[in-house]
């Protein structure tokens, strides 16, 4: 008895220490006395580790500017309409610092390396980090040679010849490629700015280490338009390339940008240092898969380095709540690995210790070893059908549907999928919410 009391007093003692060590490196130390700089790595991070959300923040941006790079964040929840962010570690919420300028009313397209890449109703992109509330502005869509601003920027006009010139490498379109019929028929397709999100952008995958004056950036087009764009730092305009299966996914994993297509080829790209053209190969074989209610893949890299696809699907079923419609819609994920050995894609039911975070605007798979408070063996999902539901914004934020429509929640929705179970089950600390702008996952950086 005496030996386990006196351990309770010396863990006591020992959190009073840790808590007065956190508050002297926040606070501004006077002359001669010690900065965080000078406390040892391996007590800085057991301090951020038992600290709670908000002073873990704190503590953690102070630690960023005296350059200590502390343990990784499991993700986090941005809450566009809310202006508010959830940890999943700690189930407790707080108000993003990021300016109105950079993300109120605007909808994220991308999630890389705590940056979030946001489009708004003018059709501009900026990244933007909501943890220090440092932003920055991509380059313009208009640097595409055949996009063009019309009517002081209200509208863009996409210039449809020389655009599938780049797509299909100077070769006519193969007659299965689905297009518009304006591409078919037309010589130009106009959209208004605030519809760039909705029919023509996609998503946004930036480099590893994003910084505004240090970065490569994927910018993955909607189905139709297919072909995928890139910027850099250096090179702020954004090129088009070839592309003539359409780009699907894409994530920035051992230095080089991997994407894959609608029809399931899998490609590395390559900028040329000469013309800074990019140019993709296969570097895996092309993935099966059915057809039916496939609704998204995803392409995710595994804790270690192996290639993960991640396929949403979504059907309707029977509704056996007689106070709810008669249809209601049914989200279920596969995930395959790549056996390079073996070279095949191989469906795995379990994920061991990590889970998947995908969505509209990024995917990841993380261990939940390293990252408390997050489940192993689910997908983390958010609403990826961005396009579709920019036109029914006003039903989504009042969570109402149409006489004879399908009740979709799971579709446009926040949850997890339990994979071995094969089931939606949803986070308990997010509770009632706005859908629109949709809710996107990031790990937080305080560089």
């Amino acid at each position: 008895m005496a030996g386990s009391r006196r351990r309770r007093q010396l863990q006591r003692q020992r959190e009073r220490q840790l808590a007065a060590a956190a508050t002297a490196a926040a606070a501004p130390a006077p002359a001669g006395q010690f900065q965080v700089q000078h406390l040892p790595s391996d007590l800085l991070s057991e301090i951020h580790h038992r600290l709670a959300f908000l002073t873990r923040l704190a503590f953690a941006s102070v630690c960023a500017a005296s350059g200590h790079r502390l343990k990784p964040e499991t993700p986090w929840l941005i809450l566009p309409a809310e202006n508010e962010v959830l940890s999943l570690a700690d189930g407790e919420s707080a108000t993003v610092r990021t300016s109105d300028v950079a993300m109120r009313g605007h909808v994220a397209i991308g999630s890389s390396g705590g940056w979030l890449v946001t489009a708004d109703d003018r059709g501009a992109l900026r990244m933007t980090n909501p943890a220090t509330g440092a932003h920055a502005d991509l380059p313009a869509i208009t640097t595409i040679p055949f996009i063009h601003p019309v009517s002081g920027g209200h509208w863009f006009c996409l210039h449809v010849e020389p655009f599938l010139q780049v797509r299909f490498g100077g070769q006519p379109p193969p007659p299965t490629t689905e297009r518009r019929d304006d591409f078919s028929r037309g010589r130009t397709y106009t959209v208004t700015a605030a519809q760039m999100r909705q029919v023509f952008y996609r998503k946004v995958v930036l480099s590893e280490s994003p910084r505004p004056n240090s970065y490569a950036a994927m910018l993955i087009m909607d189905r139709c338009t297919g072909a995928p764009a890139f910027a850099t730092a250096e090179d702020p305009s954004w090129r088009m390339a070839r592309s003539p299966d359409a780009v699907e996914d894409a994530i920035h994993h051992d230095g080089r940008f991997l994407s894959i297509t609608y029809t399931g080829r899998v490609e590395a790209w390559q900028r040329d240092a000469v013309t800074g053209e990019f140019t993709s190969g296969e570097v895996a074989p092309r993935l099966a898969y059915e057809d039916k209610h496939l609704r998204r893949k995803y392409l995710a890299a595994s804790t270690e380095g192996r290639l993960m696809a991640v396929l949403k699907h979504a059907k309707e079923e029977d509704n056996d709540d007689r106070y709810s419609r008669g249809k209601r819609t049914r989200v279920f994920f596969k995930v395959q690995i790549l056996d390079r050995v073996k070279g095949r894609w191989e469906e795995e039911a379990d994920i061991g210790d990590t889970a998947l975070f995908v969505g509209v605007n990024g995917s990841l798979c993380l261990s939940t070893r390293n990252h408390q408070g997050i489940r192993p063996g689910c997908v983390y999902f958010t609403d990826d059908e961005v396009g579709a539901f920019c036109l029914k914004k006003a039903n989504c934020q009042e969570r109402s549907y149409s006489y004879g429509q399908a009740d979709d929640p799971e579709l446009r929705d926040v949850g997890l999928y339990n994979l071995k179970a094969g089931r939606v089950e949803t986070i308990p600390a997010l509770g009632e919410h706005q859908l629109w702008p949709p809710p996107a996952w990031f790990t937080p950086s305080f560089l």
